[in-house]
């Protein structure tokens, strides 16, 4: 190599750093002053070891490559990046060798590109196999010595070991695509594959493209009772389920929370793809072991297709949420097809919601009572209290339709809060007024009770308002019996042992059990209307065998039975050929508000006789 070429290597080296390497200027100055045989070598002595202690410093390797003959140079500082002690690279071959697979394309054609001159520098970030055989990220910068006919006869630089600066990057982008939790692909991720997929479609015949939106059922209520480290390990684990139960194809991802979202690609027919949701369905149900405590859980899954539901990929995931619900105001455990007539449930269901926030605030909701009457004499026996929402335009929203919408948006804790208070200062009204109300049963919702503190909330109230214990009856449904040892078991034990009334309403639409029964001591249960309306359907039906079978299991547990919703004297009479005490329905009367339940059963409170005085005993 002459001098020229020398000169030209180790300033183009030089000058990429942007280094100010005094001590090389100043051995310059001096070599020029020697002769020229002895300048050549000495110079190019100096000038390395100057370039040297400067690039150590900057901890950046150097190299040069001749790309005709191929020869290869790199500094030691290179190989004591990669963990190399001897210099083995002697050509491009050996570079090469070391240079991660997949870059090797990209990393030819920046060398290429250099050369040609369709490029001022080299410059390109790649992966090169270190000694222990991981793989270095480095960034190449260099360039090349041209002769008079712009042939590259020489190319030089330096070299930045940026894995550090790599892996950060890769970290952020995994960050941002990915579910720290599960390791599934998140929904951003999810969004820019599928709208990748549609955009292909675009021009052709589209292929069926499937959203299905998975949500696991009651999924709050296993945080609430077993806290968020157990609902996230269950989470890990049905994500390693779902996984396997998806082709390769497919994309899985967790949206959020307990949500998950499948793209199925190429989809063909509705029955293939409802059996593979139902496998899904079926994949989530089977029992699962989180920290030691077996559970069974359930999901409910929304289905939106490409192109007959929607062209896009927000729509698409929209309206498969849309289904969902639907799923889940079936019971859950179910898998619902998008169909366009759900938006208009969705935009009911959103009003609703709407409304109901606003509706405590501007006096809306109210309190019916109906009476609960022995089947036998027709003597009140006690009374329910009963929500209505009359809105302001005056009309009646049912509590079929709005407490569900209450418990899915979280005011159901309110409401209840709202019921609980309004029924209590009733009751202190009439005793006020000296009448004498009976029990009042007032309905709590099992996500109230999943919370502990509402039982001290109405031990407090009825203190406040001097009420006994025994003035009120708090009515359950059999979806506090999902979680076995949930908070709601302790706080129904905290009222009985205080000596608050319970009751088990709907009994036989929900999850009955003996065990249950046995385990929670009721003091009423309330056999729900379905099988009421029945009771007067012959002794052979099979639900009047199924009604007997209640009301005896009932008695052996020693509670008062209470048929609701008896609403012709047929039936009363066979309920009381069954032995069952009470009923309440419009038999017997409608709900009706405070003033006109007082007026029609409330009885004033005798006051003692008098006690003789001295006066009259002398009389």
């Amino acid at each position: 190599m002459g001098l020229t070429a020398a000169l030209a290597c180790v300033g183009t080296a030089m000058a990429l750093r942007g280094a100010e390497l005094w001590a090389v200027g100043a051995a310059i100055a001096w070599l020029l002053t020697l002769p020229l045989a002895v300048c050549e070598f000495a110079f190019l002595r100096a000038a390395f070891t100057a370039q040297k202690l400067a690039m150590r410093g900057a901890h950046d390797g150097l190299w040069w490559w001749d790309p005709i003959s191929k020869r290869l140079w790199v500094g030691a500082r290179l190989l004591e990046i990669l963990g190399y002690s001897e210099n083995f690279l002697k050509d491009t071959h050996g570079w090469l060798a070391l240079v991660h697979p997949d870059d090797r394309v990209s990393y030819n054609l920046a060398v290429a590109r250099h050369l040609k001159g369709e490029s001022r520098f080299f410059y390109h970030e790649y992966r090169v196999k270190a000694n222990d055989g991981t793989y270095r990220w480095i960034a190449s910068r260099g360039e090349a010595v041209r002769n008079r006919k712009g042939l590259a006869t020489l190319m030089a630089g330096s070299v930045s070991d940026i894995t550090v600066r790599r892996q950060s990057e890769a970290r952020i982008r995994d960050l941002a695509f990915h579910d720290q939790l599960t390791g599934l692909q998140n929904r951003a991720a999810l969004s820019d594959r599928l709208d990748l997929a549609l955009t292909r479609n675009n021009g052709r015949e589209p292929s069926r493209t499937a959203v299905l939106f998975i949500d696991i059922d009651r999924f709050k209520d296993i945080n609430d009772v077993h806290g968020h480290q157990v609902g996230d390990r269950l989470l890990v684990k049905l994500a390693k389920r779902l996984r396997a139960g998806v082709r390769g194809s497919d994309t899985l991802a967790r949206q959020g929370g307990d949500e998950f979202i499948v793209v199925l690609s190429e989809v063909d027919e509705h029955a293939d793809l409802m059996a593979i949701a139902r496998k899904l369905l079926d994949t989530v149900e089977a029992p699962i072991e989180v920290t030691g405590l077996e559970m069974l859980v359930t999901a409910s899954i929304g289905i939106s297709i490409y192109p007959d539901d929607a062209s896009d990929a927000d729509t698409l995931f929209s309206n498969a949420d849309t289904a969902m619900y639907e799923a889940k105001a079936a019971g859950g455990n179910q898998v619902c097809m998008y169909n366009h007539q759900m938006n208009d449930v969705v935009r009911e269901r959103m009003n609703l919601e709407v409304g109901l926030r606003m509706a405590i605030n501007r006096g809306e909701l109210r309190l019916v009572y109906q009476p609960k009457v022995s089947l036998g004499s027709g003597e009140l026996k006690g009374c329910e209290a009963l929500l209505r929402w009359h809105r302001a335009d005056g009309s009646l929203v049912g509590p079929d339709r709005f407490i569900p919408v209450a418990e899915r948006c979280g005011l159901i804790e309110q409401i209840g809060l709202w019921v609980m208070t309004t029924a209590l200062d009733q009751i202190a009204l009439w005793r006020d007024a000296g009448l004498r109300p009976p029990t009042v049963a007032i309905n709590i919702s099992a996500l109230q009770l999943l919370r502990p503190g509402f039982a001290e909330a109405l031990f407090a109230a009825l203190a406040q308002r001097k009420l006994p214990a025994e003035a009120v009856e708090v009515e359950v449904t059999e979806s506090v019996f999902m979680q076995p040892e949930s908070a709601a078991r302790e706080e129904m034990l905290c009222m009985r042992q205080h000596g608050v009334r319970l009751a088990l309403d709907d009994f036989g639409t929900g999850y009955s059990s003996l065990s249950y029964l046995s385990a929670q001591e009721f003091d009423t249960l309330k056999i729900d209307r379905s099988f009421v309306s029945t009771a007067d359907a012959g002794c052979h039906a099979r639900e009047h065998s199924i009604l007997r079978a209640m009301v005896a299991m009932a008695r052996a547990f020693d509670m008062t039975v209470v048929a609701e919703g008896i609403e012709r004297e047929a039936q009363r009479d066979a309920l009381l050929a069954l032995d069952c005490a009470q009923g309440q329905g419009y038999l017997f009367d409608a709900p009706l508000a405070p003033d006109a339940f007082a007026d029609t059963y409330l009885a004033p409170v005798q006051a003692p006789a008098a006690p003789f005085s001295s006066v009259a005993s002398e009389a």
